[in-house]
Protein backbone atom coordinates (compact mmCIF):
# COMPACT_ATOMS: atom_id res chain seq x y z
CA UNK A 1 0.00 0.00 0.00
CA UNK A 2 2.65 2.25 0.45
CA UNK A 3 4.79 1.38 -2.57
CA UNK A 4 1.04 2.49 -4.59
CA UNK A 5 0.84 5.64 -2.35
CA UNK A 6 4.52 6.33 -3.58
CA UNK A 7 3.63 5.73 -7.15
CA UNK A 8 0.75 7.65 -7.31
CA UNK A 9 2.56 10.76 -5.63
CA UNK A 10 5.18 10.65 -8.44
CA UNK A 11 2.91 10.22 -10.53
CA UNK A 12 1.12 13.64 -9.74
CA UNK A 13 4.31 15.18 -9.20
CA UNK A 14 5.21 14.42 -12.98
CA UNK A 15 1.85 15.61 -14.37
CA UNK A 16 1.98 18.62 -12.34
CA UNK A 17 5.57 19.03 -13.25
CA UNK A 18 4.54 18.56 -16.91
CA UNK A 19 1.36 20.78 -16.69
CA UNK A 20 4.22 23.95 -15.73
CA UNK A 21 6.32 23.45 -18.30
CA UNK A 22 3.31 23.16 -21.18
CA UNK A 23 2.49 26.82 -20.72
CA UNK A 24 6.44 28.28 -21.07
CA UNK A 25 6.66 26.52 -24.25
CA UNK A 26 3.87 28.23 -25.42
CA UNK A 27 5.21 31.68 -24.11
CA UNK A 28 8.58 30.98 -26.15
CA UNK A 29 6.97 29.89 -29.21
CA UNK A 30 4.95 33.44 -29.04
CA UNK A 31 8.13 35.47 -28.35
CA UNK A 32 9.19 33.41 -31.22
CA UNK A 33 6.51 34.35 -33.60
CA UNK A 34 6.91 38.36 -32.43
CA UNK A 35 9.94 38.57 -33.25
CA UNK A 36 9.72 37.40 -36.68
CA UNK A 37 7.21 40.06 -36.84
CA UNK A 38 9.45 42.67 -35.67
CA UNK A 39 12.15 41.87 -37.40
CA UNK A 40 10.36 41.32 -40.70
CA UNK A 41 8.63 45.02 -39.65
CA UNK A 42 12.36 46.50 -39.91
CA UNK A 43 12.88 44.98 -43.01
CA UNK A 44 10.20 47.51 -44.26
CA UNK A 45 10.96 50.17 -41.87
CA UNK A 46 11.37 53.39 -43.58
CA UNK A 47 13.58 55.36 -41.26
CA UNK A 48 13.91 59.24 -42.70
CA UNK A 49 17.28 60.26 -43.20
CA UNK A 50 19.01 56.93 -42.37
CA UNK A 51 17.33 54.34 -44.70
CA UNK A 52 14.88 52.19 -46.22
CA UNK A 53 14.33 48.27 -44.59
CA UNK A 54 18.12 47.12 -45.13
CA UNK A 55 19.68 50.09 -47.49
CA UNK A 56 21.30 52.36 -45.64
CA UNK A 57 22.52 55.65 -46.53
CA UNK A 58 26.04 56.53 -46.93
CA UNK A 59 27.02 52.42 -47.07
CA UNK A 60 29.18 51.06 -49.62
CA UNK A 61 26.70 50.33 -52.53
CA UNK A 62 27.97 46.91 -53.29
CA UNK A 63 25.92 46.22 -49.88
CA UNK A 64 22.83 46.78 -51.60
CA UNK A 65 23.58 44.10 -54.52
CA UNK A 66 24.56 41.81 -52.34
CA UNK A 67 21.14 42.44 -50.78
CA UNK A 68 19.23 42.38 -54.01
CA UNK A 69 21.11 40.96 -56.24
CA UNK A 70 21.95 42.58 -60.01
CA UNK A 71 20.29 45.61 -60.48
CA UNK A 72 17.68 45.49 -63.33
CA UNK A 73 18.78 48.42 -64.55
CA UNK A 74 21.76 50.89 -64.14
CA UNK A 75 23.40 53.77 -65.35
CA UNK A 76 26.99 55.33 -64.15
CA UNK A 77 29.28 58.40 -65.24
CA UNK A 78 31.50 60.58 -63.32
CA UNK A 79 31.74 59.30 -60.18
CA UNK A 80 28.11 58.75 -59.62
CA UNK A 81 25.31 55.70 -60.06
CA UNK A 82 21.84 55.13 -60.35
CA UNK A 83 20.60 51.42 -59.98
CA UNK A 84 17.29 50.12 -59.78
CA UNK A 85 15.86 46.89 -58.92
CA UNK A 86 11.86 45.25 -59.79
CA UNK A 87 10.04 43.50 -58.30
CA UNK A 88 10.06 40.04 -59.99
CA UNK A 89 12.52 41.69 -62.67
CA UNK A 90 9.57 43.27 -64.62
CA UNK A 91 9.55 46.68 -65.03
CA UNK A 92 5.77 47.13 -64.22
CA UNK A 93 6.82 45.19 -60.75
CA UNK A 94 7.20 48.19 -57.66
CA UNK A 95 10.92 49.41 -58.16
CA UNK A 96 13.64 50.42 -55.69
CA UNK A 97 15.85 52.66 -56.65
CA UNK A 98 19.29 53.24 -55.25
CA UNK A 99 21.25 56.78 -56.11
CA UNK A 100 25.37 56.53 -55.10
CA UNK A 101 27.96 58.76 -55.34
CA UNK A 102 31.68 58.39 -55.32
CA UNK A 103 33.44 61.07 -53.37
CA UNK A 104 36.86 61.90 -55.77
CA UNK A 105 40.02 62.84 -54.09
CA UNK A 106 38.89 61.70 -50.68
CA UNK A 107 40.73 58.28 -49.26
CA UNK A 108 37.74 56.14 -49.68
CA UNK A 109 37.26 57.40 -53.41
CA UNK A 110 37.00 54.30 -54.74
CA UNK A 111 33.77 53.28 -52.46
CA UNK A 112 30.35 54.73 -54.11
CA UNK A 113 28.48 55.48 -50.76
CA UNK A 114 24.33 55.58 -51.42
CA UNK A 115 23.00 58.79 -51.31
CA UNK A 116 19.54 58.53 -51.66
CA UNK A 117 16.96 55.44 -51.44
CA UNK A 118 13.24 55.50 -53.29
CA UNK A 119 10.67 53.14 -53.12
CA UNK A 120 7.39 53.02 -54.41
CA UNK A 121 6.31 49.45 -52.93
CA UNK A 122 3.21 49.80 -50.21
CA UNK A 123 4.77 47.31 -47.83
CA UNK A 124 7.64 50.15 -46.47
CA UNK A 125 6.30 52.07 -44.20
CA UNK A 126 7.54 54.90 -41.44
CA UNK A 127 7.40 54.47 -38.02
CA UNK A 128 3.88 56.49 -37.94
CA UNK A 129 2.72 53.61 -40.72
CA UNK A 130 2.90 56.10 -43.75
CA UNK A 131 3.90 55.01 -47.14
CA UNK A 132 2.90 54.30 -50.62
CA UNK A 133 -0.93 54.84 -50.43
CA UNK A 134 -1.12 57.65 -47.40
CA UNK A 135 -2.86 60.69 -48.75
CA UNK A 136 -0.59 63.72 -48.83
CA UNK A 137 -2.72 64.93 -45.80
CA UNK A 138 -1.80 61.96 -43.92
CA UNK A 139 1.44 62.88 -44.70
CA UNK A 140 1.44 66.34 -43.39
CA UNK A 141 0.64 65.66 -39.92
CA UNK A 142 3.92 64.17 -39.29
CA UNK A 143 6.56 65.97 -41.93
CA UNK A 144 6.74 69.50 -42.21
CA UNK A 145 6.67 69.09 -46.46
CA UNK A 146 7.48 71.85 -48.82
CA UNK A 147 7.00 71.12 -52.46
CA UNK A 148 10.69 70.55 -54.48
CA UNK A 149 9.69 69.34 -57.89
CA UNK A 150 7.54 67.47 -60.37
CA UNK A 151 7.75 65.18 -63.11
CA UNK A 152 5.47 63.17 -65.22
CA UNK A 153 4.69 59.57 -64.91
CA UNK A 154 2.59 57.31 -67.08
CA UNK A 155 -0.45 58.70 -65.27
CA UNK A 156 0.14 62.36 -64.91
CA UNK A 157 2.28 65.04 -63.37
CA UNK A 158 3.74 63.91 -59.77
CA UNK A 159 4.72 66.78 -57.25
CA UNK A 160 7.21 65.78 -54.63
CA UNK A 161 7.39 67.60 -51.40
CA UNK A 162 10.08 66.92 -48.69
CA UNK A 163 10.79 67.35 -45.47
CA UNK A 164 14.44 68.93 -45.25
CA UNK A 165 14.90 68.79 -41.55
CA UNK A 166 14.25 64.71 -41.44
CA UNK A 167 15.59 63.70 -45.04
CA UNK A 168 12.33 62.23 -46.49
CA UNK A 169 10.52 62.95 -49.37
CA UNK A 170 6.66 62.19 -50.73
CA UNK A 171 6.19 61.66 -54.21
CA UNK A 172 2.65 62.31 -55.09
CA UNK A 173 0.08 62.11 -57.66
CA UNK A 174 -3.06 64.38 -58.94
CA UNK A 175 -5.12 62.74 -56.56
CA UNK A 176 -3.38 63.74 -53.52
CA UNK A 177 -1.79 59.73 -52.93
CA UNK A 178 1.90 58.93 -52.16
CA UNK A 179 3.19 56.93 -54.92
CA UNK A 180 6.65 56.85 -53.42
CA UNK A 181 9.10 57.56 -50.82
CA UNK A 182 12.82 58.81 -51.04
CA UNK A 183 15.07 59.11 -48.15
CA UNK A 184 18.19 61.25 -48.01
CA UNK A 185 20.31 63.22 -45.48
CA UNK A 186 18.52 65.79 -43.97
CA UNK A 187 19.61 69.05 -45.31
CA UNK A 188 20.88 68.09 -48.49
CA UNK A 189 19.31 69.98 -51.37
CA UNK A 190 21.30 68.26 -53.64
CA UNK A 191 20.37 64.42 -53.14
CA UNK A 192 16.64 66.12 -52.50
CA UNK A 193 16.23 67.80 -55.96
CA UNK A 194 17.62 64.97 -57.64
CA UNK A 195 15.22 63.36 -59.97
CA UNK A 196 15.68 59.38 -59.68
CA UNK A 197 13.04 58.69 -62.66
Amino acid sequence: MINMMKNSVLLLCCAALFACKQPAQKQNSADTDTAKIQTSAANKLITPGRSIGDIVLSEDVTNVSQLLGRPDSSDAAMGSSLMVWYTGHKADGYRTSVFAHRKMGEKDEIISRIQKILVNSPEFKTAEGLGVGSTVDEIKKSYNLKPTSDYQNKNGKVQVYTDLDKGISFEVDTAGKCVGVVVHQPHDTAAAYFNMH
